[in-house]
């Protein structure tokens, strides 16, 4: 369901998108948070803060696409708190 919102989502806002899963992107993150570095514990569900989540490095809204190159794992609590502090970070990561 979330991956059809997503979908939804980045095509409404004219955005690249391509097939993904929450699992190959734990697999290919080795279930590390990419935000603070820690281990994701796959089994837990939403609304626990250390469930996990798809993180856009570079947000949709921001024009980054919804793709395997731009997201990323992470705990939901860490992916929510992103919204304060992120833009800064994305902009060390990508300059």
């Amino acid at each position: 369901m979330q991956a059809k919102c997503r979908r939804r989502r980045a095509e409404k806002l004219s955005r690249a998108s391509e097939p993904y899963t929450l699992a190959e992107i734990a697999k290919r993150d080795r279930n590390r948070c990419g935000l603070c570095g820690h281990r994701v514990p796959m089994q837990r569900k939403y609304p626990d803060p250390k469930s996990p989540s798809i993180d856009h490095v570079i947000p949709l809204a921001d024009g980054g696409d919804d793709v395997k190159a731009n997201v990323q794992l992470a705990h939901f609590v860490c992916n929510s708190r992103k919204g304060v502090w992120g833009r800064p970070q994305q902009l060390a990561l990508v300059g």
